[in-house]
């Protein structure tokens, strides 16, 4: 008799819905088609049981007797068993058929089930939404157990950037770049953080302003109003500032200008009508 256990079910056709397919938009769904009569079965069952509780939760075992459910075996193609089959969001994602030796099913597990960061950074980040103070202490805590991990590091910068906590947020930006485990969204934020530090500096834009009205070719100061209304999420004037920039400086300021609207660029996002814009009127100039 398979022992209790809050991840393991023994499932029929009239709860495969909620077990498995509804149940996989959760967690990921191990289900193992087996029978009585099966010695293979019998040497698979026990392993997959004992992973499943050694796993606590972090996938659901639901187990098929093809005796007694034909139907559902049939309708998963189930030609011999064991038949295994991994569900994720209501639709297979792997399967195999036979006995494995427990290494092996570790190792299929692993491409499967999420590994304990990512599941508990997941888990922090649905808390940020009630207490993001507790969330952050969560991911804290994982990035103490696991210090590599990508996942906590990404979840606590994107918690952090949207409380205005920038310098917080930078460093563990950066630690992601390190790791290799930037996406889109982390290049957004990082480019943001780097718009903000370089506008504290740039003095008054009233000034800047100024400047550029009474003399065209003072491009420091049409770069560094850039700067600012870029730090102020004023694109469209950066956007056209830095353009000048590259469209007339001889100097040193053409590069600077730039890689600013490549910053603004990632801000915005490839999609963003300021972006395809802007992006054609840079490639026209540099090339």
């Amino acid at each position: 008799m398979t022992e209790q256990s809050p991840w393991i079910v023994e499932t029929d056709a009239a709860r495969f819905q909620a077990d498995v397919l509804e149940r996989s938009k959760q967690v990921p769904v191990v289900v193992d088609f087996w029978a009585p009569w099966c010695g293979p079965c019998r040497m698979l069952g026990p392993i997959l049981e004992k992973l499943a509780r050694e796993k606590n939760g972090a996938f659901v075992l639901a187990k098929v007797n093809t005796d007694r459910e034909p139907s559902l075996a049939a309708a998963f193609g189930v030609e011999g068993i064991p038949a295994v089959f991994a569900i994720r969001d209501g639709r297979p994602i792997d399967q195999f058929t036979g006995a494995m030796p427990e290494s092996q099913l570790r190792a299929w597990l692993e491409g499967i089930v999420p590994a304990e960061d990512v599941t508990r950074s997941e888990a922090a980040r649905a808390l940020a939404a009630e207490d993001p103070a507790a969330a952050e202490a969560a991911l804290r805590a994982i990035l103490a157990e696991f210090p590599k991990s990508t996942a906590a590091r990404r979840t606590l910068a994107e918690l952090l950037f949207a409380a205005g906590r920038l310098n917080d947020a930078k460093p563990l930006l950066e630690e992601l770049a390190g790791l290799g485990g930037m996406d889109e969204e982390c290049e957004r934020m990082l480019s943001e953080i780097r718009l903000q530090e370089t506008a504290r500096t740039l003095g008054d834009p009233a000034e800047l302003q100024a400047r550029w009205a009474a003399n065209p070719n003072d491009f420091a100061a049409a770069l560094a109003l850039a700067e600012i209304e870029a730090a102020r999420h004023e694109y469209a004037g950066a956007l056209e500032h830095a353009l000048q920039v590259v469209a007339r400086d001889r100097g040193d300021l053409r590069e600077p200008a730039r890689a600013l609207m490549l910053r603004v660029f990632q801000v915005l996002g490839n999609d963003h009508p300021l972006t395809e814009e802007y992006r054609r009127k840079l490639t026209m100039l540099l090339f």
